[in-house]
Formats: structure tokens, sequence, C-alpha cells
């Protein structure tokens, strides 16, 4: 696990880049989108082992920071969606410099869901698989997902992921783990999986690490 800056002298920031561990595969490479405020701080512990078991499983993986949170530059005032989304394309492009990687995998959750289905449509040159984690819209297509709560930055867009299907690579999929949302999205392959939110507080500030969720996603993606 290597924790480093990259972007732009304006736009610096930060992320932790674990390499494929698995020796005798053909290496992938995968970038890790997290929720926005408060459920990026909960869901933290949760997408480090994600990250980890994707290492184990041939991956190399980044995590990273969005522009004003966490430990990249800026205040939080700063970002917005355009912005955020940004970041991905960047995000994208280091972790393609660093493994030679041309077609990557993208995990999103949450408003990182939703992010990561904007950046990637109509790139399929570039993208070889999509999760889609519980995205906000997947709940409630007016606004913030089950939880209600949900923190976004300014100009949130609502991505329509209905609309975008066509537009999204051949191997995405919806994951959905929380009672009473939406049980299919345009074209796109859903899947429910019951568990506990991670990005909802539990206690010491971090939401409960949803195991059998972690395991489906990178058995998916095998």
């Amino acid at each position: 696990m290597t924790p480093f800056y990259f972007g732009t002298r304006q736009r610096r920031l930060f992320g932790v880049y674990d390499p494929a561990q698995k020796i005798g595969k053909a290496a992938r490479a995968a970038v890790i989108c997290h929720p926005w405020g408060s459920e990026q701080i909960h869901a933290y512990r949760t997408l480090r082992q994600l990250a980890a078991r994707l290492s184990q499983d041939g991956f190399h993986v980044l995590r990273f920071d969005y522009y004003g949170t966490g430990d990249s530059a800026g205040d939080t005032g700063d970002n917005d969606f355009a912005g955020s989304r940004s970041d991905i394309e960047t995000a994208m492009a280091e972790l393609k410099d660093m493994t030679g990687v041309a077609r990557l995998t993208l995990v999103g959750l949450r408003l990182g869901a939703c992010l990561a289905a904007d950046a990637c449509a109509g790139r399929a040159e570039e993208i070889d698989t999509l999760v889609l984690w519980d995205p906000l819209t997947a709940g409630d297509p007016a606004g913030p997902g089950p939880a209600g709560s949900a923190e976004v930055p300014r100009n949130f867009t609502n991505v329509d992921l209905s609309s975008l299907a066509a537009e999204l690579p051949s191997r995405t999929l919806v994951l959905l783990t929380q009672d009473g949302m939406a049980g299919a999205i345009g074209s796109l392959a859903v899947e429910h999986v019951a568990s506990a939110p991670p990005w909802i507080e539990e206690r010491m500030q971090t939401g409960a690490i949803p195991v059998n969720v972690l395991q489906h996603i990178v058995h998916w993606l095998r």
C-alpha cells in the first residue's frame, strides 16, 4: 500500500495504490470511487478492505480523495459534481500510466457510483468493467438514496442510470443492498445482496464492513 499525491499543481489529489499480488495472472487495474462527505468517512474501512481483496486477486488498485476532501488539496467548498467527475478521470489516467493496463475497472459506492457512471459513459475503449454499488439514484430517482441524509457536492447531477445504460460498459453491475431499492434499472444487470450499509456510522466513526458484498464484487469481477 503506497500513499502518494498526483494530479496538477492546481488540483493536487491524494491517492493510495495497492499493487496486484497474484502472480501468473494477467494484471488488471481498478479505480475505487468513494462516496462523499460523512459517507466517505464511515465507508473508509470497507473500501480499504475492498482494495486489499482486489489486490490479492490480481488487480492494481487506486483509491483517492476528491479535490477538497480528505487529504487532497482544496477546501470542501472548492469542489462540485463536475470537479469530482474530472478527478475520477485524472485517477484513471494516473493508474494507466502507473501500470500500463489499457482498460480499467471502476467500482463506485453511493455518490461515487453516480460519478463513476458519468465518467465512463461512452468510453468503452477505456473501461473493462463497472460496478455501481448502491448508487444514490437507485433508491429515489428524485434525490439521495434510502439513508435520506446523503451529503453531495455543489451542482450535484442526479445521474439517470437508465438513460446512460446504452453508453456504459457491456459488463456493468448495479449492486443493491437495501430494502426498497429499485429492482431494475433500464437494461443494466441488477443484483441484490442484503447488507448493512457501510456508509452509515456504526461506532468509532466507521460503518460495518459488509464482507458478503465485498466477496460478491470480487467474485463478479473475475
